[in-house]
């Protein structure tokens, strides 16, 4: 294992770490180079923007504008599932 890997308790451990940061903190810190609150290698550096564009694509997926007969509307089933789904895990 070379000093670039990072393992799955790492990874594990560094995402709950993010995620009680938020992902605004931790995307203004790799903004600014990274140093302060992520920290580390390149790879973790790598890792860390990997994840702040997973959190950003669930924040945007999370409502979805639908065209109907009186204008827009929104999918309030897909809505549902996804809020059941990210409970689940």
């Amino acid at each position: 294992m070379g000093n670039d890997e990072i393992n799955e308790e790492g990874k594990r451990a560094r995402f709950a770490r993010w995620e009680e940061m938020g992902v605004d903190r931790i995307k203004a810190d790799l903004q600014a180079g990274g140093h302060r609150e992520v920290g580390g290698t390149r790879a973790v550096r790598d890792l860390a923007w990997e994840w702040v564009r997973k959190k950003e694509a669930e924040q945007a997926e999370l409502v979805t504008l639908k065209p109907t007969f009186w204008g827009v509307g929104i999918d309030l089933k897909a809505i549902g599932r996804r809020v059941i789904r990210r409970f689940k895990r």
